[in-house]
């Protein structure tokens, strides 16, 4: 049976559910795990499938996804029982998505970017009920994305030592490029030593030293903005170009051969 082509869906679960096809990139799961580096930068250009890939291992990883695992993974390499890994949905899944960070405002960048922070913890613990009403509550009523995190991290922390976060950040870079090339003052300001940017990447650096984040992966396009943050996250891996990873986004002459064969009819 054909499958169909995909419309710019980057939802996993959507793609299995309907039926359309995916290229296999889950044997990167396991080449993830295999290697040392557990705190990862993936960058590709756009329209590469990154935001799959994240949502990828957000469902292998999730722990809320443990029930469907053999009806989204069976048909791949990783859900195959002597691919399957240890770490297969065990984790808490925080996941920022920094691509809808608008730029056209300078001086309110910062409020758009505690806004999806904010937004994102709130899905944290709306899905995992981890603290209740009132501290929720507390820690929205905090006004940056910096303190909103470390608040939100410290009191999981507390009420779960045991608790491991997979965080993912899609687009990590993607108002920090705009910036970079029309306003370069205004990125060197908030990616500089004592810079906002820079400031929430050394909270997750601290938590990652703490143990409650366990794993990190972010997607985006260049290493400028790695770059510019030296020591401030000098913890992160850039696989970008591994080669043991090259394929792990985009598509090889014969994955586009198999989607063409599996997908179109004669």
């Amino acid at each position: 049976m054909k499958k169909r082509i995909p419309s710019k869906s980057s939802n996993y679960a959507s793609l299995i559910d309907e039926n359309s096809y995916f290229v296999d990139k889950t044997q990167f799961i396991q080449k993830l795990e295999s290697i040392n580096d557990k705190y990862i930068f993936f960058l590709r250009p756009r329209r590469f499938g990154k935001s799959l890939t994240l949502s990828m291992l957000e469902y292998y990883y999730g722990i809320q996804h443990k029930e469907r695992f053999d009806e989204l993974f069976r048909q791949y390499f990783i859900g195959k029982r002597e691919n399957t890994t240890p770490l297969k949905n065990s984790y808490y899944i925080l996941k920022f998505n920094f691509s809808g960070i608008r730029t056209d405002e300078p001086d309110r960048i910062l409020e758009h970017f505690s806004v999806e922070v904010r937004n994102a913890v709130d899905v944290f613990l709306r899905i995992y009920k981890i603290l209740p009403e009132y501290e929720r509550k507390e820690v929205f009523a905090l006004p940056e994305a910096n303190s909103i995190l470390h608040s939100f991290l410290s009191r999981v922390q507390s009420v779960a030592p045991d608790l491991k976060i997979y965080l993912l950040i899609d687009e990590y870079d993607h108002f920090t490029n705009e910036l970079f090339s029309f306003n370069p003052d205004h990125f060197k300001d908030i990616v500089s030593r004592n810079g906002w940017v820079r400031k929430f990447y050394e909270v997750i650096k601290q938590f990652m030293g703490e143990g409650i984040i366990d794993r990190f992966f972010a997607t985006g396009v260049t290493p400028v903005t790695l770059d510019s943050m030296t020591s401030g996250f000098n913890v992160g891996q850039n696989l970008t170009l591994h080669p043991d990873f090259h394929n792990m986004a985009g598509f090889t002459e014969p994955e586009l051969r198999g989607l063409i064969e599996n997908t179109i009819y004669e």
